[in-house]
């Protein structure tokens, strides 16, 4: 039963730290910086969730999760969509562990 109440907190977490930048009225009076770093806490929030698994999953082939996750960062920073650079990084990620 603690895996389940654990599983559920880590879910509330970070459902909030998804959801509450959406909601704040006062986000658009705030200063820029500010703003953009509260638009940005839901996708930092799920990065530090799949970080470390992409680094650990692998333990052998280590290379392949570092692999998938240099190749989405860089196609997010080409301004491709989501839906690219998820589907290139799992490409890579697949063929780095067939290798």
């Amino acid at each position: 039963m603690n895996k389940i109440v654990l599983i559920l907190l880590c879910c509330l977490v970070t459902m909030a730290a998804r959801i509450i930048p959406q909601f704040i009225s006062s986000l658009d009076k705030m200063p820029k910086k500010i703003k953009k770093a509260m638009y940005l806490l839901p996708t930092a929030a799920l990065g530090s969730l799949i970080f470390p698994l992409a680094l650990t999953d692998f333990s052998s082939q280590w290379y392949a999760g570092l692999g998938g996750i240099a190749i989405a960062f860089i196609a997010g920073l080409k301004r491709r969509s989501m839906i690219a650079s998820i589907v290139l990084a799992l490409i890579i990620t697949i063929l780095l562990l067939l290798i």
